[in-house]
């Protein structure tokens, strides 16, 4: 019986925990992937960090800064005197999302292997 009661308990557990990860946000995931990278970086070198299982795919990543920047695309592209002009998509940003965009911006550097915090982590070990 009490196999019974710690293998409901553990399935339970489980269920919950992914229910969580799934709620959260591809934001919150991709952000998440790269401090375990960055950990892993700082412990192990670029070999411990390309091991560790990410939970979300740079498209993933990609696609949600895409959906920041899909709200300000009026802002940031314009046209004048017959010819259409672009300007960075962080220069019309809110402080918030501009904030977001780029933890996410270096998030996906991070998961790419590259960026000057995983860089940092990685060879100098800080």
């Amino acid at each position: 019986m009490k196999q019974l009661t710690l293998k409901a308990l553990f399935l339970s557990g489980v269920a919950a925990f992914s229910m969580n990860v799934h709620a959260s946000s591809v934001y919150d995931q991709c952000v998440d992937d790269a401090q375990k990278l960055i950990a892993a970086g700082i412990e192990g070198g670029n070999t411990a960090a390309r091991e560790v299982q990410q939970s979300t795919t740079i498209d993933q990543c990609k696609a949600a800064l895409t959906e920041i920047e899909a709200k300000y695309e009026g802002q940031f592209k314009f046209e004048k005197d017959g010819k259409e002009y672009v300007r960075a998509p962080y220069s019309v940003m809110t402080a918030e999302d501009r904030e977001m965009w780029a933890t996410l911006f270096n998030a996906i550097d991070t998961k790419n292997f590259m960026g000057v915090r995983y860089l940092m982590a990685v060879y100098y070990r800080q």
